[in-house]
């Protein structure tokens, strides 16, 4: 269980952390990365193979950059809510949330339709109190 107060600094070195699976993360690198961070006006990015320290345990490493990102975009597929850092993720990014005393800090982009039976309660708490993308299929889009 991660230590108590542990997102209350305020000096973030990332706009934005990037929860997602490893199958997702080619996604990230090709599809949502160019959009945000290959831009005039870039959205600093922490993804976990780029900006994770080697040998770190991960989940310290989750929480030590969600402790230093402004917002938290979850990626969320049914990988994803299956994966095993998925759900650990999501707890930790609402938890980041209430410590901050902000709504805004998590955002979702959602990759896939979900059943609500198949999303985690962590997720459902959060479900009327954030923002979700719904990522359209369609390039162009």
């Amino acid at each position: 269980m991660p230590p108590g107060n542990m997102f209350v600094d305020h000096d973030y070195i990332y706009d934005a952390f990037v929860a997602c699976t490893n199958d997702e993360y080619e996604w990230v690198i090709r599809r949502l990365r160019p959009k945000l961070e290959l831009v005039e006006n870039p959205v600093r990015l922490c993804v976990h193979d780029r900006d994770f320290i080697p040998g770190k345990p991960i989940h310290e490493s989750i929480v030590a950059k969600m402790k230093e990102s402004r917002k938290i975009l979850l990626i969320i597929s049914l990988e994803f809510l299956d994966s095993t850092y998925g759900p650990l993720e999501i707890e930790y990014a609402g938890m980041k949330s209430f410590e901050e005393g902000r709504d805004d800090v998590i955002i979702c982009v959602l990759l896939e339709d979900i059943p609500v039976r198949q999303r985690p309660r962590a997720l459902r708490n959060l479900w009327h109190k954030i923002t979700f993308l719904k990522w359209s299929s369609d390039p162009e889009a």
